[in-house]
């Protein structure tokens, strides 16, 4: 199933010539959106049916029948043993234990090896990791601290403070000098596009505050009851806005200044059977887009990164990024703008989450929070 939410975009503050290119542009990305999730979703669909299939011809039509009204009575019997009054004394561990004991001797029962399955499984996580990609316009983040020669070189109001610095430019007639945008932001730009099989949830909650430069995104993809190859994945932005006027034509650069406030990757894994197994892929980056018909794409700096396949019962909780540290992004657009006409340039966080499971339940949540301090912005020389 694949299901495009359209951005949500509130640029009424800018000039009217920008505010029509930058719907253009928005509206073509849309298109275009459209276009590569409806190929992700059926790739993914075909890989999954293709998965089940050579599961079928392992198994035979009748075992794989027998196996399945197995799994869900088993499912239903520890149900029904853990109600109350019996169920509060009840060990889940042991009952779940015996559970996956049931399925793995009906299988030797039929001389069918899980290890047979489990190579079918490898096959699927492997071809739909290909599917569930985050584009190719990504180039790496850095921690301020841990690269501050880098930040130095970078522009010449770095040495100083930014939030208390002079933002006139040294030579206010170079066609290449910085300009600094800092809270209040006026305009805002968010959009979520997920992608499943029916038996996901996929949901988000963004975070705006232009005023203040607060943006985030949190990404949850639930699947309570996995079947036999499942996927999901999730794609959601929220950025701040505003209008710059390129004093020549060319790539506009900018530099991202930006606290981390939240940035935690969790999942949950619950192992149905023996022989099953789950991928799980959680990003985030800092992003900058220029809303103009010559800007094909928006252009990413990864920040964080989460990667787990299990077979096993877990929970996972990982948090890369320090909270109230400074990061940077240095980023340049994906196609030149022209001189002297008004373009509305963004700024903010994406996430793009994906997940694949044989028969594992899967909770993922990522959940990253920015504070876009300063984005300095210049035609690139």
């Amino acid at each position: 199933m694949v299901s495009t939410c359209k951005s949500v975009r509130n640029l009424r503050r800018f000039p009217i010539a920008a505010q029509r290119s930058a719907e253009a542009a928005a509206e073509e990305r849309e298109q275009h959106l459209r276009t590569i999730t409806k190929k992700r979703g059926s790739r993914a669909a075909k890989l999954s049916a293709d998965a089940s299939r050579r599961l079928r011809r392992l198994l035979g039509d009748d075992t794989w029948a027998d196996l399945r009204e197995l799994m869900q009575r088993e499912r239903m019997t520890v149900r029904d043993l853990l109600q109350p009054p019996q169920g509060l004394t009840s060990s889940y561990a042991k009952l779940n234990k015996a559970r996956k004991q049931k399925a793995d001797a009906f299988l030797r029962s039929r001389d069918v090896r899980p290890e047979a399955i489990i190579a079918i499984a490898t096959d699927y996580h492997r071809a739909i990791s290909d599917v569930f990609t985050a584009g190719d316009n990504i180039s790496p983040g850095f921690h301020l601290a841990n690269n501050l020669d880098k930040w130095l070189r970078l522009s010449p109001f770095h040495d100083r403070a930014l939030p208390w610095g002079v933002f006139e430019p040294d030579d206010p007639q170079d066609p290449h000098h910085w300009e600094v945008f800092r809270p209040p932001f006026f305009g805002f730009n968010f959009g979520f596009v997920p992608v499943r099989n029916d038996n996901f949830v996929v949901d988000r909650i963004h975070t705006l505050n232009p005023s203040l430069g607060d943006v985030g995104i949190s990404i949850t993809m639930d699947d309570s009851d996995a079947g036999d190859f499942d996927y999901a994945s999730g794609d959601g932005f929220s950025t701040i806005a505003f209008a710059y006027v390129p004093p020549t034509t060319g790539l506009i650069e900018v530099l991202i200044d930006a606290q981390c406030v939240q940035g935690t990757h969790r999942l949950k894994t619950t192992d149905e059977w023996g022989w099953s197994n789950s991928s799980t892929g959680q990003r985030n980056f800092l992003m900058l887009d220029v809303l103009h018909p010559n800007v094909s794409e928006p252009s990413y700096a990864e920040m964080s990164a989460f990667d787990k396949q299990t077979d096993d019962d877990g929970n996972f909780l990982q948090e890369n990024l320090t909270r109230g540290a400074h990061y940077f992004a240095q980023l340049f657009s994906a196609g030149p703008v022209p001189a002297g006409q008004s373009v509305i340039v963004c700024a903010g966080t994406r996430s793009f989450d994906a997940s694949g499971t044989n028969d594992v339940s899967i909770h993922s949540t990522s959940d990253f929070r920015w504070f876009i301090n300063s984005v300095e912005v210049r035609i690139s020389p």
